[in-house]
């Protein structure tokens, strides 16, 4: 399990208070039956004499092989949810299970900009990034977004305070009721902060928003939050398809010998 504590100040980068050493791994394919010819023997009966036999593979099969390898090892790429083509008529709006084929409970869809109009100035607005909706905790309590048969990996999100300053939010990853991950960040609630998590190969993410003090925004208090450009990427899977057609081209060289 990786625990950490980021604190940030308003506008500011969060200051982290343990390093975690990240590392990159270089793959490289190394296809043997490209580089050279296969030669051996087989017996007929009890002779002692054999005949050569030559594998050639095919450069189509080998050019089909490499691609089904790529395909199997990247990745699927980040969606980053502003949350914006959610219907922006009504100030508040559900966000409904399937959204961006994940599952939400208690997260709500704000118009961050109607709310300013009819309400005033609260952390909603300041934590607005991208015009005109942020996601948001019910009623300041704990929140939750999980997978629909795909892991994935939560990279980060903009968080800020809707009505109370240095609110803190803890941020926990599982993985099969497992606890992976466990972050408290502390945001502002003047300004969105970016926080980066890296939670990889995750099925379900709970944010947890406690203590703070009040901001002084004139028509609410509370413990919630405010989210924005929530980026995660779905954790690649190889199908049986894919594992299937590996295998029969890793075969194929074997069954298609010609004598030389």
């Amino acid at each position: 399990m990786t625990t950490a504590r980021l604190c940030c100040k308003a506008g500011g980068s969060p200051a982290v208070t343990r390093s975690v050493a990240t590392g990159a791994i270089a793959l490289r394919v190394l296809n043997y039956l490209d580089s050279r010819v296969v030669t051996g023997y087989h017996s007929r009966g009890v002779s002692d004499q054999g005949s050569a036999v030559t594998l050639r593979p095919s450069p189509v099969l080998a050019m089909c092989f490499s691609l089904l390898v790529f395909s199997a090892i990247s990745p699927v790429g980040a969606t980053i949810v502003t949350f914006d083509d959610i219907s922006s008529i009504r100030i508040i709006s559900s966000i409904t299970n399937g959204y961006q084929s994940l599952s939400w409970s208690n997260v709500f869809c704000l118009n961050a900009v109607l709310h300013n109009n009819l309400n005033g100035v609260s952390g909603y607005y300041y934590g607005m990034v991208s015009v005109s909706n942020v996601a948001y905790s019910g009623n300041g309590e704990p929140a939750e977004i999980d997978a629909r048969g795909t892991n994935f990996d939560f990279l980060s999100a903009y968080l800020t305070g809707a009505w109370n300053s240095n609110l803190n939010i803890e941020v926990e990853g599982f993985r099969s009721g497992t606890l992976l991950y466990d972050t408290t960040v502390v945001a502002s609630a003047t300004a969105p902060t970016l926080f980066a998590f890296n939670y990889l190969d995750i099925d379900r993410l709970t944010f947890n928003s406690f203590d703070g003090q009040n901001a002084g925004f004139p028509s609410g208090a509370g413990e919630q939050f405010a989210m924005d450009n929530f980026t995660f990427e779905f954790v690649p899977e190889p199908s049986s398809l894919l594992l299937a057609s590996l295998a029969a081209l890793l075969l194929s060289p074997l069954l298609k010998r010609r004598r030389a």
